[in-house]
């Protein structure tokens, strides 16, 4: 009896942290990749927080690592970015958080590389201008 027990704690802990892993891939990226650090923060939460500027400055380091990411991954892209100033780029992730606050910092940033993907000449002013 005593073994059964524990081998029903162990299943059912088990079981719980199967839950639970599942839930945070279903949250973050939805399964396809995890984006470390500031990228995980909601765009309420970053959006409170970057009033001050060395965390704004914080969310620009991140985007700029991002950015980085995408260019050291693609295959057919040199620079994402197409040589905008990261901190234009960044007020354009902090003008998307605010129409979708419930998103994740990288949501906001993911989208923008999808956009310029589909478009070599997007740029922050036609996104802006939502053209």
């Amino acid at each position: 009896m005593k073994y059964n027990i524990r081998s029903v704690c162990l299943l059912c802990l088990v079981a719980y942290m199967l839950h639970a892993s599942t839930a945070i891939a279903e949250v973050y990226g939805d399964g396809y990749w995890e984006a470390i650090g500031l990228g995980n923060m909601p765009c309420d939460e970053f959006l409170s927080k970057s009033e001050n500027a060395g965390y704004k400055e914080l969310g620009a380091v991140w985007l700029s690592g991002f950015m980085s990411g995408v260019n050291f991954t693609s295959s057919d892209i040199y620079d994402i970015t197409w040589g905008e100033d990261i901190y234009v780029l960044t007020e354009l992730v902090i003008s998307r958080c605010k129409l979708q606050p419930e998103k994740l910092l990288s949501d906001m940033a993911t989208e923008i590389v999808y956009k310029r993907y589909q478009d070599k000449n997007y740029t922050s002013i036609k996104d802006v201008e939502n053209k």
